[in-house]
Formats: structure tokens, sequence, C-alpha cells
């Protein structure tokens, strides 16, 4: 079993360096962001008569020059719901101004506009990912966009003429919601729950958990505090999992500093940003950093419910379904000029409020709109989306144990007598031909 277990390894190793490692932090813990492995790139288009079509439930890439409007096609039925968003990423150390903006809106083949959402970065005036997102909500009345077919996808970029100029990164997503099955789901949207901090923020010894660079490699959290270090215009992601009926509570807080002025301080010092699982906004804060312990204003979301669509709130309406909710903070790069420090101490606290309910009955597969226990376990253990699929195979590998080291011992041994076949086959004879030609038809 020794040799068995040393062969296993062996394998493992092997499959280790075919799949790939986690991409490694740059030098000074920052890292630029890291799209999907298996994201397609796709090229916007000018003109909708050449756009090409983005498929639902996958990750694609492409770029945004300055002041440009993109088309993408996407094909759509009529009675799911759909969210097309669009994260841009900007150049790090770009100048940005406040007006900058991305957005994003689905249209039909007759020109109804069917959603739109936009993002700016507004005061908190310094690089980093922006993620905007439109909606096709399927309405019981019927109406406009409503029938199966071809729509657009349009993302526009509005720069100002003092911002950087390069193209902006994007990674675009369509996700379909299954309608719901029976006589459907409430339509109209539930009383606002109390807001306000809750009483049991959860407190003790932060654990140590870095944060992901992305979407794709966001870093899970159960409920309890965590810490991190952040260097100046870094962004870092995490995700948390909330079931139906559930409410979601992040507090972000930016640790203590020091500073050779007598009055220092940075506005917008500590970003904290919140999507939903379809990459939807939910909402963002920002904080002033004195120098002193600052936490991010926070408040618990409403419980995660189906009716909350019909909401007029907006932070409301993005608590929609169940799934992966995404964390994003960004440290202000003005914190370098500032304050003392190559990096800064942020801890999260993150509490998940609430019993687990019954959801909707969808028609299809729920996708990415429900938790289970994969999901626990994965926010118990830290682990990214790209570490739990790295997981899967890797188990697949293993379960498969000796029977894959003996396939490669095979496979190595049939290469060495072949290897071997033919240096025999070359070495020359005494009169200084190949001791065994080859025959007929037979290479070399």
């Amino acid at each position: 079993m020794r040799g068995h277990g040393g062969l296993g390894a062996s394998v493992l190793a092997l499959a280790a360096l075919l799949l790939g490692a986690a991409p490694a932090q740059a030098e000074g813990g920052t890292a630029s962001y890291v799209f999907a492995e298996d994201a397609e790139r796709v090229a916007g288009e000018a003109s909708s008569t050449d756009a090409h079509t983005l498929a639902a439930g996958r990750g694609h890439r492409s770029e945004i020059g300055p002041n440009e409007t993109l088309y993408y096609a996407v094909d759509l039925d009529a009675s799911s719901y759909a969210y097309a968003s669009a994260v841009a990423v900007p150049k790090p150390g770009a100048k940005v101004d406040a007006r900058d903006s991305l957005t994003v809106t689905l249209r039909d083949r007759r020109d109804n506009q069917c959603g739109t959402g936009d993002r700016r970065f507004g005061s908190a005036a310094y690089p980093r990912p922006l993620a905007a997102q439109a909606v096709r909500a399927v309405k019981a009345d019927g109406g406009v966009c409503q029938e199966a077919g071809p729509y657009f996808v349009v993302v526009e970029r509005e720069t100002e003429g003092t911002s950087a100029q390069e193209p902006w990164q994007l990674e675009l997503r369509l996700i379909e919601e299954p309608a719901v099955e029976g006589k459907g789901a409430p339509t109209v949207a539930p009383s606002p729950s109390p807001t306000g901090t809750p009483a049991g923020v959860p407190g003790g010894e932060p654990v140590e958990r870095p944060g992901g660079t992305g979407f794709n490699d966001a870093v899970a959290l159960a409920e309890g505090s965590f810490k991190t270090r952040l260097a100046p215009g870094e962004s870092v992601f995490y995700r948390v999992p909330v079931d139906w009926g559930q409410r979601l509570y992040v507090e972000p807080e930016l640790g203590s500093a020091t500073s050779e002025r007598s009055m220092a301080y940075v506005s917008d010092a500590l970003e904290a940003a919140l999507y939903n699982p379809a990459y939807g906004p939910v909402e963002d804060r920002s904080v002033l950093f004195g120098g002193s312990p600052k936490t991010v204003p926070s408040e618990p979301l409403q419980p995660v419910a189906h009716e909350n669509r019909h909401a007029s709130a907006s932070a409301v309406k993005a608590t929609r379904f169940a799934g992966w909710y995404y964390v994003q903070l960004t440290l202000s790069p003005e914190m370098a000029e500032v304050f003392q420090g190559d990096d800064f101490g942020v801890t999260l606290r993150v509490g998940v409020q609430g019993e687990p309910a019954d959801g909707p009955r969808y028609a299809g597969d729920a996708g990415p709109f429900q938790v289970g226990d994969a999901e626990r376990d994965a926010a118990e253990a830290g682990h990214s989306e790209a570490e739990v699929a790295r997981g899967e195979t890797m188990a697949v590998v293993a379960a498969s144990g000796i029977g894959a080291g003996t396939v490669l011992l095979a496979g190595l041994g049939v290469w060495f007598l072949v290897a071997r076949r033919g240096a025999a086959a070359r070495a020359p004879g005494p009169n200084g031909a190949p001791a065994n030609p080859p025959s007929p038809g037979q290479g070399w």
C-alpha cells in the first residue's frame, strides 16, 4: 500500500501540474483581476448586425474603449428572467473621474429597452472593478420583451477627457432564472424588515482570510470575523452563501494607521460593494478615515425572498434569490500618500441571520440560485469557486487511485519500449546499415 500511496501522490502531483495552480499574488500583496480560466474571448461590435452571441451560464472576456458603445447578442426564452452583467476592469493605477461610468442595457430586436443599469465611480474616484447589470423581467400581463428570440446586450462606457483613455477589460455574463412552477410566486413586495445594526455582531479574534482578485476566485466566508491586509489601490472579493429567508450582514472595518501629518485623513478610504448571485449590484458604501479604526456604515440586508423583486428600493430588489452574495473591498490609493505602511489591516465581520426557509419551486434547474451542503462546506473551509472546481477534479483523479497510476505507468512503459525499439532499429550493424530496418509502412 505504501508503494501505491507514493504512486497516487505522483499521479496527484501530475494532475496538479496539468490543472494549474491558483494565481499567485504579485510582489507587494496586490494582484490583477483574474478572469475564469474557461472565459471565452468575444469582441463587442459597433453594429448589432455583427454582434457575437454570448452563451448563458458562462463567463466571457472582452474590452471596451473610452466613450464606446458595443453590441453583443443573446438568445432568451419566454419564461425565464434574464440577467446580463458586465464587470469593467480599468488598468491598475489608471486615472478615473467620478463621472466615468459603465452602462448595460438589454434590448429586443425592435429596439425596445427591456432593462438597464449603470454604475459610476462617484466620490471614490479611483480605479477598481465596477459591475453593472440589466434585467429582462417576466411579466404576468405580457408586454414588450416577453417573447422568445434574439436580444442584444448593449455595453456603454462614458469617460471624461481627463481620465485615462486605455481600454477597460470586460467580464460579461448572462444568467437565466427559471420560471416558478404552479400558481407562481407572490407579486407583491413584502413589508420591509427592521434595519439597524444587529445585536449579534460576530466578535472574537478574527481569522486570517485573504480575499480573491475577482468574482471567479472570490474566497468563501461563513459567519464570523475575518481579517486581511490590503495594499493601497487593491481590490479583494469574498462570497457568502445566503439561503431563502436569511438576511446578510457585512461590516468592514479599516484598522488604525499612523501618519506624519497633523491633519491626516482620506475620504472614501475603504469602499465596500455588495453583489447578488447574478452579479448584480446590491449596495456600496465607503468611509472617511482619519487614522483611528473606522467601520463602513452597514445594515442587514432584507431577508432573501423571491417577491423582493417587486420592491421599489434597489437594495431590496437585489435580494431576490438565494445563493452566493459577493463582497468587494477596495482600499484607496491615497492611503499610501497619507498614512505609513505598505498595507493596512481590514476586519470583515459577517453575519447570516435566520433559519433557511423553503424557496420557490423552479420549473428548471435552480443553478446558482440555491444554497446546499456544498456551498456551506466551501464557506466553512474558505474555498474559492476556482478551488472548489479544482478540488472536484482532483477528487476524481484521487478516486481513480491505483487505476490512474497504472494507466500512467503503462503509458510510460509503452513510451520506453517504443523509444528503445526505435533506438535499436537505428543502431548501425556491422556493415554500417541499420541492424533492424523498419518494415514497409513503418516509421522510424
